[in-house]
């Protein structure tokens, strides 16, 4: 049997824990994921009252911590992408002629 006939489960979550600097992704299967929270900007600068303040997203697809405004997915987390804070667009000046 190759790999590729193998049939795996997605990725789903059952929990998070914060130590030190890291965020710490519980699995259900029993894996942990830790991650660096200067990645994560808006969570490295929370308190920890906000950072405990989270909801999962569907069966364990991603968090949301309503009082940050953010969302983080299972998937992203698992490839390493980092929280992309949008800047303001710019303005075009017009010149008078």
């Amino acid at each position: 049997m190759s790999i590729g006939a193998v049939k795996t489960s997605p990725n789903r979550a059952k929990g998070l824990r914060f130590e030190a600097s890291r965020l710490i992704v519980l699995f259900r299967d029993g894996r942990e994921i830790h991650i660096p929270l200067k990645l994560y900007p808006t969570l490295l600068d929370a308190t920890p009252a906000q950072r405990a303040k989270w909801v999962m997203i569907g069966p364990g697809k991603g968090f949301h911590w309503p009082d940050l405004d953010l969302d983080l997915s299972i998937d992203g987390l698992i490839l390493g992408l980092r929280e992309s804070i949008p800047t303001s667009p710019r303005t075009k000046t017009r010149r008078s002629a």
